[in-house]
């Protein structure tokens, strides 16, 4: 009886399966490509305008406190104005 029940579980269990050994993919370095003086100088420029590019929106994105105090003043002028036009007004036209 022993040997029915280890034979159905001997032919019930899962057999292991041996897995080939993963390929990896190698490749070989291509021959560096010598470059032209034209090509270098293009993309000498193009550097250059892309780091002009990335400081003129720093400057753009740049907090209000860094802006020249011009603006500041316009502003405070610009929140001041409430009621006092009409004051102005009758202080300058005597």
């Amino acid at each position: 009886m022993k040997k029915k029940v280890q034979r159905a579980a001997a032919k019930a269990a899962p057999r292991k399966v041996k897995k080939a050994p993963v390929r990896r993919l190698v490749l070989k370095a291509a021959p560096a490509e010598a470059m032209s003086a034209d090509e270098v100088s293009h993309l000498e420029t193009l550097v250059k305008r892309f780091e002009d590019s990335e400081k003129a929106w720093q400057r753009m994105t740049a907090p209000i406190d860094d802006a020249d105090p011009w603006t500041q003043v316009e502003e405070h002028m610009l929140e001041r104005r409430d009621g006092d036009a009409d004051r102005r007004w009758k202080f300058f036209s005597k």
